[in-house]
């Protein structure tokens, strides 16, 4: 019994040793799937954050340029309704050109309107404005200058040219000139 007592203590520090790597290979086996999984979705978590990182980069680039196109959008507006009002509001456009010609040492001696006529827009309306006005040549091309800088939006669209002189000798120069208002569509 001695023999079997000396050889079962030999044997049983060896069968649990097996029993112990048995329990941790079937540990690692177990455990392994689990942790390839947990690894798996930790590098994707890294990736999904530097992407969420740039999308949030990119976002408030873009916040900041909505931000300035807001600001331009808003200049444009104010550029837009002033050369552009919402009514024909012909009492003032008679008058700014009756004080562009007095400016330019010129006599606005007429002024007739047409008839308004909306666009192929159909926003913004517009109307032929035709002056007479009574000065010299240089004159007219300061005339013409202050109208292409004024505020509200003015095209020329002809001019007709009459030379004369006055009963004192001196030269003056007759000017029709027609050209096109804009507003809104509001009469």
């Amino acid at each position: 019994m001695s023999n079997s007592l000396s050889n079962n203590k030999s044997a049983a520090p060896m069968v649990a040793l097996v029993l112990i790597l048995a329990a941790l290979a079937g540990g690692i086996f177990y455990v392994k799937p689990t942790w390839d999984s947990v690894t798996q979705l930790s590098l994707a978590r890294e990736e999904k954050t530097v992407a969420r990182n740039e999308l949030n980069a990119k976002l408030v680039d873009l916040q900041q340029l909505q931000q300035e196109l807001q600001l331009t959008s808003e200049v444009t507006r104010e550029t837009t309704l002033s050369a552009v009002p919402e009514k024909l509001g012909q009492d003032q456009l008679i008058l700014d050109l009756s004080k562009i010609a007095k400016d330019n040492d010129m006599l606005m001696t007429g002024i007739n309107f047409g008839i308004p006529t909306a666009s192929f827009s159909g926003e913004v309306a517009r109307v032929t404005v035709s002056t007479n006005i009574t000065g010299n040549q240089s004159s007219l091309i300061s005339y013409l200058r202050d109208i292409e800088g004024n505020t509200r939006k003015l095209t020329v669209k002809n001019i007709s040219v009459q030379i004369g002189e006055t009963d004192t000798g001196i030269s003056r120069v007759n000017f029709s000139i027609n050209m096109e208002a804009y507003f809104q569509g509001v009469i």
